[in-house]
């Protein structure tokens, strides 16, 4: 078992690689190879190792900061109250990850006696140990090279990709849970849409508990009272404003266009119950819209918004 998980960005893997050798030299088990094994999927395999650590390493820097699997590990960590954040490149940390301090480690480049790293091994070593005073490295750490700069990328060649998501229909509904408020980063069509076929079925089964419970009006073909598929609706309203952002996402599309299109949604149901054609044409249009959008291909390589979730 692992004494702690580091969580890094794989353009900084030098520096990860640095990070955990200056840990183990404190007698500290570091996991930060996160291949994940065959047959298992990210959720389970990380969640797993997130668990049974005793602290979680978290490096940020310009390109963690933008990543999403960074951020759902920095969440699991601060939710389990073992986040222990670094700074490795000068960059801030993302919006609600500020409330837990942070060593520097911008100008560290192995130096065992450096005040940020001593400071930041010396908070490591007590979360692993219950509080322990870390040793003295038996041996100097090896100096951080930057690694060498490429030559610049034409802009017609292919972009760097990631690893492929690839989950259950369990596995993208429970995702979409997780990323309950989170519209960042970007969701491929499988999570979009097991998460809608979740949530019609749940809308079908919160009327069939409305109808057994309050009964059914023949005139109206409605339930005669709709409280269980209102609980319904408004418990998947967040996720599911939250998925449709990191689907426009992932197709190079503003998640802002979300809001657009739920203030559409909203004016036409006005105006349809206030029995005007218009309404219905304004509703049909925007779910055709929508719909289009929410089919097309996830755009490959990474955008402003994120890795491809389809790892091309």
């Amino acid at each position: 078992m692992a004494d702690v998980f580091i969580s890094y960005a794989r353009e900084d893997r030098a520096r990860a690689e640095q990070v955990a050798r200056g840990l183990q030299a404190l007698g500290l088990e570091a996991f930060w190879d996160t291949e994940i094994p065959p047959g298992q999927t990210w959720a389970d395999y990380i969640e797993g190792k997130l668990t049974s650590c005793r602290a979680v390493v978290v490096l940020w820097s310009e390109h963690s900061t933008k990543s999403q699997w960074v951020r759902e590990e920095a969440r699991m960590g601060r939710d389990k109250s073992k986040l222990i954040p670094a700074l490795i490149d000068g960059s801030q940390m993302p919006f609600g990850f500020g409330e837990v301090q942070a060593a520097n480690l911008a100008t560290w480049r192995g130096e065992p006696n450096h005040p940020e790293w001593t400071r930041f091994a010396n908070a490591v070593h007590a979360a692993a140990r219950d509080g322990a005073a870390a040793p003295q490295p038996a041996a100097p750490i090896s100096p951080y090279r930057p690694p060498p700069i490429a030559p610049a990328t034409p802009v017609y060649a292919a972009a760097p990709t990631g690893e492929a998501e690839t989950l259950s229909p369990i596995g993208y509904v429970q995702k979409c849970f997780r990323f309950y408020f989170n519209g960042k980063g970007r969701a491929r069509r499988a999570e979009y849409w097991w998460w809608i076929l979740f949530t019609v079925a749940l809308a079908f089964v919160a009327s069939f508990i409305d109808v057994m419970a309050f009964g059914y009006n023949t005139y109206t073909s409605q339930p005669n009272n709709q409280v269980f598929n209102m609980i319904a609706t408004l418990a998947v309203l967040s996720p599911s404003i939250a998925v449709t952002s990191r689907r426009f996402h992932d197709v190079g599309l503003s998640g802002w266009l979300v809001a657009a299109v739920f203030g559409v949604y909203l004016v036409a149901g006005m105006m349809m119950a206030a029995m005007m054609p218009l309404g219905a044409v304004l509703f049909g249009a925007t779910i055709l819209v929508s719909l289009v959008i929410t089919v097309i291909p996830s755009r490959p390589g990474p955008n402003q918004y994120g890795p491809n979730p389809k790892g091309q």
